[in-house]
């Protein structure tokens, strides 16, 4: 196998640093728009303000209750520590020595043991202290001089100690546990010998599985405390305190879960019951935007949602009392206008200069056009038909159908069917125009549709020549030509666009002017399909 080489062979394209950046800050940008970490409906909203706060309230809740465990749970071991090491001193200074060894031996247990020693290593805790006022309590209660309990320094914060290793046998938990089988305790034996002993749990194959070890409550020194006998003798008390059982969080953690899911359960209903007005207002003001006539909405729900349906309706009714009276305003001056301008055209007839006539009949006629154009825009049928589900496809392919059947080059590109709802008179209406302004300025014209989840696209295109690009806006004004004559046949009255733009505005949509790059003009409606 032989590879390509030379001037003539292909190369492979290579990434530079650059194009692998902005493709990675695009595939960045498209992550972030598709991905919101805080929810935008309301349910959703309140739902993650209430978890958030109740997981804070929670967490402080946990942490009160640690402290305060922590506290209890010092305060009440240590008393009894103290208590029974008081009853200790006292037995041991009331009993002869032989008998010393026996009664430690009875009076240790879990999480604590004492031992006898001739000297002693701590030292008396400083006034004021923690540890000194344990060491006059305990004074007190065995009868003690003062300043003679000397004490170990207590740990700062029992939870947070790193848990002692547990793979030593020295370093295994106090517990009670008997002397192996065989072996009499009828003296006291060494601190080191006996630690051995009463330390031993169980021999290494007979140790549970780690993960049993795992669950065990881990000990941990708390006190040392070395007492003065009467014998000379010191006393040492050794204590331990457990650590919190792996699933003392168990009931926070249920309690936060059944918590959840009824706050979650709460708000949905009631955002839903609260939210329904809201819908319904959603769905009439769409319809408003379109030119539908709706009856006015149900005032219901909360008071600021009732005030805002009150709103609604109050606006929707004016806005209905303007559009009646303006359109009773034109119509009446437009139905006037006829009579005299029917008058002058019989007046006309009168006159004997034919050239006169001739001059003085066109004026009228175009004040005549000029006049029903008036009046068919004032009265805006768009705003009196009903809106229905339409094959807005079927109807260009028919408008186009006719057009050509006059012999007009006029053709459509879409689907084969797409309903849309809409008034279909008012909209064929537009549609019309638009046609017919393109057959009048360039002699042919092309319907296109497209269609997107959101909003259908009508485009009326043809290849005349155009329109300025500082008039593509104010063509829409009522009476505005770009024709410069006053030639009804080639330039009309100038309302077409102007009622294409009210006919396409009031079913919530809007239609624009550009330039071809090719040549000729191109209308664009757009219409929104929710």
């Amino acid at each position: 196998m032989t590879h390509a080489s030379g001037p003539g062979a292909p190369r492979k394209p290579k990434l530079s640093t650059k194009s692998l950046g902005t493709a990675f800050a695009k595939a960045k940008r498209s992550v972030r728009s598709g991905f919101h970490l805080w929810p935008r409906t309301l349910a959703g909203q309140l739902i993650a303000a209430l978890m958030i706060a109740l997981v804070l309230a929670q967490a402080i809740s946990i942490m009160m209750f640690a402290f305060e465990r922590k506290n209890i749970t010092l305060a009440a071991t240590r008393g009894q520590i103290l208590d029974r090491t008081a009853s200790v001193v006292r037995v041991l200074n009331q009993t002869d020595m032989t008998l010393h060894a026996r009664f430690l031996d009875a009076a240790e247990g879990r999480g604590i043991r004492f031992d006898l020693a001739d000297t002693t290593h701590l030292s008396l805790p400083a006034e004021g202290s923690t540890e000194a006022g344990l060491a006059h309590r305990l004074e007190r209660r065995a009868g003690l001089a003062e300043n003679t309990v000397r004490f170990s320094k207590l740990p700062t914060d029992r939870f947070l100690m790193p848990p002692r290793e547990r793979n030593t046998v020295d370093d295994a938990p106090l517990v009670d546990a008997p002397p192996p089988s065989g072996r009499m305790m009828n003296s006291r034996e060494s601190t080191d010998e006996k630690d051995r002993l009463y330390r031993h749990r169980r021999n290494w194959n007979d140790r549970p599985p780690p993960w049993r070890q795992l669950r065990d409550p881990i000990m941990t020194q708390d006190m040392k405390i070395a007492v003065p006998l009467d014998s000379g003798k010191w006393l040492i008390a050794k204590s331990e305190l457990p650590a919190p059982p792996d699933k003392w969080g168990r009931p926070f953690l249920i309690s936060l879960t059944v918590t959840a899911v009824l706050i979650i359960a709460v708000v949905i209903l009631i955002v839903r019951k609260l939210t329904a007005p809201l819908r319904e207002l959603e769905s009439a003001s769409r319809k408003l935007g379109r030119g539908e006539a709706i009856a006015p909405l149900k005032e219901e729900g909360p008071t600021e949602i009732r005030g805002t349906i009150s709103a609604f309706n109050a606006m929707q009714e004016r806005l209905m009392r303007f559009v009646q009276d303006r359109t009773r305003m034109l119509a009446a001056v437009s139905h006037d206008l006829r009579t005299p301008i029917t008058t002058l055209r019989l007046r006309t007839e009168f006159i004997d200069d034919d050239e006169m006539r001739e001059k003085l009949q066109e004026t009228l006629e175009e004040m005549q056009a000029m006049t029903d154009a008036v009046l068919a825009f004032a009265r805006e049928d768009a705003s009196k038909e009903e809106t229905r589900d339409v094959n807005l496809a079927a109807l260009m392919s028919s408008m186009a159908e006719d057009y050509q059947e006059l012999g007009k080059n006029v053709t459509f590109e879409g689907p084969d069917n797409l309903t849309f709802s809409c008034r279909q008179v008012s909209l064929k209406r537009a549609l019309r125009n638009l046609t017919e302004n393109a057959l009048r300025y360039a002699g042919s014209a092309s319907l296109t549709l497209q269609a997107t989840p959101r909003q259908l696209e009508i485009k009326v295109s043809d290849d005349g020549p155009g329109i300025p690009a500082e008039k593509l806006e104010e063509v829409f004004a009522p009476f505005f030509r770009v024709e410069g004559s006053r030639n009804l046949e080639t330039g009309g009255v100038g309302l077409g666009l102007s009622i294409t733009r009210t006919i396409i505005r009031s079913h919530g949509g809007d239609v624009t002017l550009r330039n071809r790059k090719k040549g000729g003009l191109e209308a664009a409606i757009t219409l929104p399909r929710k």
